[in-house]
């Protein structure tokens, strides 16, 4: 699990910052390009190096495509029975914030954007409605990309108990060390679903959020 959370990271960071006005993703892949037409034109040392080049660029393309596929993050279930029990937890309080960090697709006046382990709060307020409140905050990768500053500040997951779909317990890959999430499978309407993995460092705060989840989701969604 942790060379695909690696991997993940580092296509995902590359994807989301910014130099010159190119994603760094944009910039290695230009930089491949470049460098196996330079070789085939100039047939030096060999023409194998351009060919390693052109192949190198070919599997740098499908590792993307392959991220985005999967969203930046893989999700390892666990069995409920691999889930122990935390008997005597207190519930959480009406509009009590929980922090967590999270991945899903967010949004915020009219925006809409897929992020991936961002800094965020989980509440359900006195409807019941959960929310997920993310903040993005400034970054820098590799000492050249920035994270576009138009994109920073609050992001925001809104959805009902009647939404949820699915609830799981598991660990989120995303970088070196996979770590305690619940996945919530939710309905956005009658054909479109989403996915937001909520990520805990402790099992207590874990268990207090699912309790807080399957309270009022529709029959059968947990597990």
């Amino acid at each position: 699990m942790r060379p695909i959370g690696i991997v993940l990271k580092l296509l995902y960071r590359l994807q989301n910052h910014h130099w010159a006005g190119w994603p760094l993703s944009r910039w290695v892949g230009f930089m491949l390009v470049a460098g196996g037409l330079a070789a085939l034109i100039a047939r030096w040392p060999r023409i194998e190096l351009a060919l390693l080049l052109g192949l190198a660029w070919l599997l740098y393309v499908l590792l993307l495509a392959w991220a985005g596929r999967r969203r930046f993050a893989h999700f390892v279930p666990l069995a409920q029975s691999d889930v122990p029990p935390e008997p005597g937890l207190p519930p959480l309080d009406k509009a009590e914030r929980v922090p967590i960090r999270a991945c899903g697709w967010f949004s915020v006046q009219g925006k809409e954007r897929r992020l991936a382990d961002i800094e965020a709060d989980y509440e359900s307020v006195g409807t019941r409605e959960h929310i997920i409140l993310g903040r993005l905050r400034p970054s820098r990768f590799l000492g050249l990309g920035r994270w576009p500053a138009e994109e920073l500040g609050w992001w925001y997951i809104f959805f009902q108990p009647a939404m949820i779909r699915r609830l799981r317990v598991g660990h989120l890959c995303f970088g070196a060390r996979p770590r305690l999430a619940l996945q919530v499978v939710y309905a956005v309407d009658e054909e479109k679903q989403e996915t937001v993995h909520l990520i805990f460092e402790d099992a207590q705060t874990l268990h207090r959020v699912w309790n807080d989840l399957v309270k009022d989701a529709p029959p059968g969604a947990a597990g």
